[in-house]
């Protein structure tokens, strides 16, 4: 199976776990990776995210998108940051069939992703899923309220 972040795609095995589109499948696979999030700013020493309704809009839009067209690329941040009222603000994107564990896994790998989870400045998420044509389509949006 092939995990994509952003423009660079990395080989992973495939989960064990048969994935549904049910929304307590979905919800499940979105809190896990909140949790995976957060467990890494606590062990580097920044506060957790705290998941709220605007970044969250932005994350479920983008992801549905991603998901439904089968395209994969990052949405501006100018409406985040306007709408959200935010005054920095920043993106995740994953593509894959893998555990939420092995998404959170693969940002940490990346230089620019691991940035965006340890960002000190940021103290608010939204983090959406959809699972289509075998994938996880995962939307982390990151703001400072």
């Amino acid at each position: 199976m092939v995990l994509a972040l952003g423009p660079v795609a990395f080989m992973a095995a495939p989960s064990a776990q048969a994935y549904a589109s049910s929304a307590a499948t979905r919800g499940a696979y979105q809190a896990q990776v909140l949790h995976q999030i957060n467990v890494i700013r606590v062990r580097a020493h920044r506060s957790s995210l705290k998941l709220t309704y605007c970044p969250t809009w932005f994350a479920a839009r983008w992801a549905y998108h991603l998901a439904s067209t089968g395209t994969f690329y990052h949405q501006s941040m100018y409406p985040i940051l306007q709408v959200c009222r935010a005054t920095v603000a920043a993106e995740n994107l994953a593509r894959g069939n893998v555990s939420a564990e092995a998404i959170v896994a693969a940002w940490m790998a990346s230089p620019d992703h691991r940035a965006n989870i340890l960002d000190g400045r940021l103290n608010r998420v939204g983090v959406r899923v959809y699972y289509a044509r075998g994938e996880w389509y995962v939307a982390a949006d990151f703001t400072r309220s």
